[in-house]
């Protein structure tokens, strides 16, 4: 009768509330972050897999809570989204920007690329400025041409 298997049942701890979590549940929490991150970034599954070295359904099991995230997967993960570990696990609250996917886009264009991306960024701040009060409003400035699009430095 000792070889007998006791059914499993979820393990529970008390998280800083006082309250009891399941660890099912904090998996399914830390999951759903990695799942957040990945997107946020624009990374595939496949893409993270290929970086971590398992299968892509290993990241899907992660991201859905089925799997448990190991420690050296946690540092992994962070140096790929570029966020703290501790915001990964859900013990830090950060704030995601919508600047940082942008920065990460222009970070593997060419330098004239990304002077051409800044100057669009000032068009699009200044034309969604509103007009100051007591005047016209005025036209947002036009994004500078190039000679691929026939016009030419004067603006004709």
């Amino acid at each position: 009768m000792a070889d007998q298997k006791r059914p499993k049942t979820p393990s529970k701890r008390d998280n800083d509330d006082g309250a009891d979590i399941d660890d099912n549940e904090e998996q399914a929490r830390i999951g759903a972050r990695l799942k957040e991150a990945r997107e946020f970034v624009g990374l595939l599954q496949e893409d993270v897999a290929s970086a971590l070295g398992i299968p892509r359904a290993s990241v899907s099991a992660l991201e859905s809570g089925k799997r448990r995230v190991t420690g050296l997967e946690v540092r992994r993960l962070a140096r790929i989204y570029r966020k703290p570990v501790g915001w990964l696990l859900g013990d830090e609250d950060i704030e995601l920007t919508d600047a940082e996917p942008l920065f990460r886009a222009a970070e593997s264009l060419s330098a004239r690329d990304r002077d051409q991306v800044l100057r669009f960024a000032e068009f699009l701040a200044a034309a969604g400025k509103p007009a100051a009060s007591g005047r016209a409003a005025a036209k947002p400035p036009r994004p500078p041409s190039s000679a691929a699009d026939g016009g030419d430095e004067t603006g004709t």
